[in-house]
């Protein structure tokens, strides 16, 4: 490096930027690959790189050094880490922020094109056997045990209401540690567990699972993209996207699903569903406008003589 030479540091996109003049044309080619898909370059091989971009490995290795690197291992590590804060709840809201900025009605805009493309996404997804067998499963099961942490154990929470106001018995088991346990234990094998879980398999949710498994409950799994990968440990499961990995993640897919849910296990029993909806509406109104059941008046009495 000469003495005017100064250090290439900042982002990878900066470097780039900052170096490109002074890279061959196949450097510049490789650099701005790397700029391009710093998710696929975080995991990926000097040699799968070379052949992304029709060099070799021994380019994409002296561009990295060119660009202020040590090498691909640095490179990657920078890259591995950026993408994991992105993955935590507050790197995805601050991209989201970055993306969207700060003005309401852009944000309102752009959460709801967002969320009409999930819908989209999940339309195509989902596979309406998987859908069908779970109706029939959550309809002939004892009780249905939704279990999820976080923000998903919210969700767990809403699917509980809607199966407990159409007369099925639903209960969640949102809780972290030892109080999970207490809300797994009086499974059996004629209950269903329904598992909310997205793109990372809790410790929780892995434990409830396979103790479903061990008392013979069937095992429903609701979640972005670890479908693949647990089919062999779950009955059916379906796909519920949540956007970008980036983002701030919305659910809005997950509500529709819990929704559609709800409402082809009403139709399975209509007149059961109707007349449990009627019971809570009187309850409401006793409790809203203090109105009292009637009931039938006593039998007098009659005197004699």
């Amino acid at each position: 490096m000469s003495v005017t030479e100064r250090p290439v540091t900042g982002s990878l996109a900066e470097r780039v930027a900052a170096r490109q003049d002074r890279l061959s044309a196949a450097e510049r080619r490789v650099a701005i690959y790397l700029a391009d898909f710093p998710d696929e370059v975080a995991f990926a091989s000097a040699g799968t790189l070379g052949e992304a971009t029709g060099t070799s490995d021994a380019t994409v290795i002296r561009t990295v050094k060119s660009l202020g690197y040590q090498g691909l291992p640095a490179l990657k590590r920078s890259l591995q880490n950026g993408f994991r804060e992105r993955l935590t709840p507050a790197g995805r809201l601050s991209h989201s922020l970055d993306t969207m900025g700060t003005e309401p009605q852009e944000v309102l805009g752009q959460v709801l094109a967002e969320s009409v493309l999930l819908i989209e996404r999940a339309q195509q997804a989902l596979d309406p056997d998987s859908f069908a067998e779970i109706v029939k499963l959550i309809s002939n099961a004892r009780e249905t045990v939704a279990v999820g942490v976080g923000g998903l154990g919210v969700l767990c929470e809403y699917l509980v209401l809607r199966l407990t106001r159409i007369n099925y018995r639903a209960r969640a088991a949102t809780s972290s540690g030892y109080t999970l346990a207490d809300r797994l234990l009086g499974m059996t094998g004629d209950d269903v567990l329904v598992a909310l879980v997205h793109q990372v398999m809790l410790p929780e949710v892995e434990v409830a699972i396979d103790h479903a498994r061990d008392v013979g409950a069937k095992v429903v799994l609701l979640t972005d993209t670890l479908g693949p990968a647990m089919a062999d440990r779950v009955d059916v499961w379906l796909s519920a996207p949540i956007g970008n990995t980036a983002m701030f993640s919305l659910q809005t897919s997950t509500l529709a699903l819990i929704e559609a849910l709800a409402t082809a296990i009403a139709a399975q029993n209509r007149e059961s569903a109707l007349a449990a909806l009627r019971r809570s509406q009187l309850l409401r109104n006793r409790l809203r406008f203090g109105e009292q059941p009637e009931r039938p008046a006593a039998r007098r009495r009659s005197k004699r003589g």
